[in-house]
């Protein structure tokens, strides 16, 4: 494996990947790991968590994993990651929320939310049940696996 199961702490992840064995894999809604397809001169776009914060959940981060190729085959993938400036509060957009539909998450600074999740990731920590209420994760994500 060489990106364990994670969703990306960004807004947005812009990849280009090869068509070739090993590659991205995404949880579908029955909680199945599924392959990307690969589409000639197109990319894969992630939502990430901030994005999702800010449309109240409407646009769902993605869990994906990225699998090892063959040995007797490479592949490159190229990723853009697009992330809010570090002072940027993340509060749910007027247009994601109404009196039927109330704000799911409280409002963070793009650097607090990031720097919480890579402390815990890199620690390897539990999350109490109020972090998971403020950060709306339980995961404690292995990036990068041997």
């Amino acid at each position: 494996m060489r990106a364990g199961e994670h969703s990306d702490y960004n807004n947005l992840t812009t990849c280009l990947i090869e068509d070739k064995p090993g590659s991205l894999q995404a949880r579908n809604t029955a909680g199945e790991w599924v392959e990307v397809p690969k589409v000639p001169g197109g990319f894969v776009v992630n939502i990430g968590d901030l994005m999702m914060r800010w449309t109240n959940a409407r646009w769902k981060s993605t869990r994906h994993r990225v699998v090892n190729p063959p040995r007797s085959s490479r592949r490159i993938s190229m990723c853009f990651f697009v992330e809010p400036n570090h002072d940027a509060v993340i509060e749910c957009l007027p247009t994601c929320q109404g009196a039927d539909e109330p704000s799911k998450y409280s409002p963070i600074t793009a650097g607090d939310y990031m720097i919480e999740k890579f402390a815990r990731q890199a620690k390897g920590t539990e999350w109490s049940e109020a972090d998971k209420r403020k950060f709306d994760t339980g995961d404690t994500e292995m990036r990068y696996t041997e």
